[in-house]
């Protein structure tokens, strides 16, 4: 495990030189280079493990005391453990291991490694899956606490075979859930285009590591370029951590949301400006709690335009009020289905997206 260290070290080294150029030429503003910088400064420090800690503090002494009882009954050589905690209240064990005799699988050792601790793991993908005699590294990862369901309908403006609307559903390191919907100014091809590019641009970045926030920053500094052929572009995100619950909204110029419980229905609503109109625009962030059995709501402005009232909004609540599916495509379907008693000619492009939130529970 000593190069492991050596690296992590020379990591976050390289993290603190960014971090000295931000305040060279970052002047601690929201520009793209400031962004670009401190974004980088926080994926090393990811990688190196800076925001977690690198001892095994986080598991109780009893319970590292039998777990080593544990490898040694085993017949487990441990030529390293590195318990990390890389987001708060989660854990990740990176392990160099070998059998003197016989084998046993990750699947085996995580189950075990699980009970020992008192948290549900797994082997992370990219993790050697069989210990033998050959001593390999062996990576361990919480498992997450809530089950994610996505379902979506669509229409085009009268039927039309290409809408300005694009959404994503994509999981990304840390246990996070991402929806994106974005609408392109008018319809067709070009607002396609748009709508598309913009998608295209997020995953890449969120893929890549940069934070909800910086990602969209971002974008909207490369829509908002005067050199740019593009047009402005409405964005709805919704990132939900599977750890913990909590969901984070990320609005520009987008239309409300709804959250869908047990006790009735939210409403979830920003005013700033779409993706491209100025450069630096501000971006609406909530963060609100989920529970067992939510349901997230997010639609084009197609949708709500389609329904003939002075406040849309409080019939699109009481539409997702009266809704009974519990199948996020169901949810989805139905409030189409509805709107379409109102607009049948479908004036706009129309998109809903719905995502289901449950509990898991010990063993499930």
């Amino acid at each position: 495990m000593d190069n492991l260290f050596y690296s992590r070290g020379k990591l976050k080294e390289y993290a603190d030189a960014f971090r000295r150029l931000i305040n060279v030429y970052g002047d601690g503003s929201q520009t793209a280079l400031s962004l670009q910088l401190k974004e980088t400064a926080a994926m090393l420090e990811r990688i190196a493990g800076d925001s977690g800690e690198q001892t095994l503090g986080i598991i109780s002494e009893e319970q590292k005391n039998e777990l080593y009882d544990y490898l040694r009954a085993e017949n487990i050589n441990v030529a390293g453990i590195l318990i990390l905690e890389p987001a708060k209240g989660r854990l990740e064990l990176v392990m160099r291991l070998s059998k003197k005799r016989g084998c046993i699988t990750a699947g085996q050792l995580a189950d075990n490694i699980g009970r020992i601790i008192g948290r549900r793991i797994r082997a992370a993908q990219g993790s050697r899956r069989v210990l033998t005699k050959d001593e390999g590294e062996f990576i361990f990862e919480e498992m997450t606490n809530y089950r994610i369901l996505f379902g979506h309908a669509e229409c085009s403006r009268g039927f039309a075979r290409i809408s300005g609307d694009n959404y994503s559903y994509m999981n990304i390191e840390g246990g996070k859930s991402i929806v994106s919907l974005a609408d392109g100014m008018g319809c067709g091809s070009a607002a396609n285009e748009d709508s598309t590019r913009f998608i295209e641009l997020l995953e890449l970045f969120l893929e890549a590591g940069f934070s909800e926030e910086s990602a969209l920053w971002l974008i909207n500094d490369v829509f908002a370029d005067n050199d740019s052929d593009g047009s402005p572009v409405t964005l709805d995100m919704c990132s939900i951590n599977e750890y913990d619950g909590t969901a984070d909204f990320f609005k520009m110029g987008a239309v409300p949301s709804f959250i869908k419980s047990r006790s009735g229905v939210r409403i979830v609503d920003a005013s700033s400006l779409p993706a491209g109109v100025i450069s630096g625009s501000v971006i609406d962030c909530f963060r609100t709690g989920l529970q067992d059995g939510d349901y997230i709501i997010m639609m084009s402005d197609g949708v709500l335009d389609a329904l003939p009232f002075y406040d849309k909004e409080k019939r699109m609540k009481e539409i997702i009020e009266g809704i009974d599916e519990r199948m996020p495509q169901a949810i989805a379907e139905r409030i189409l289905n509805e709107v379409y008693f109102y607009d049948d000619k479908i004036a706009d492009d129309m998109t809903v997206l719905v995502t289901g939130i449950w509990k898991i529970r010990n063993g499930g």
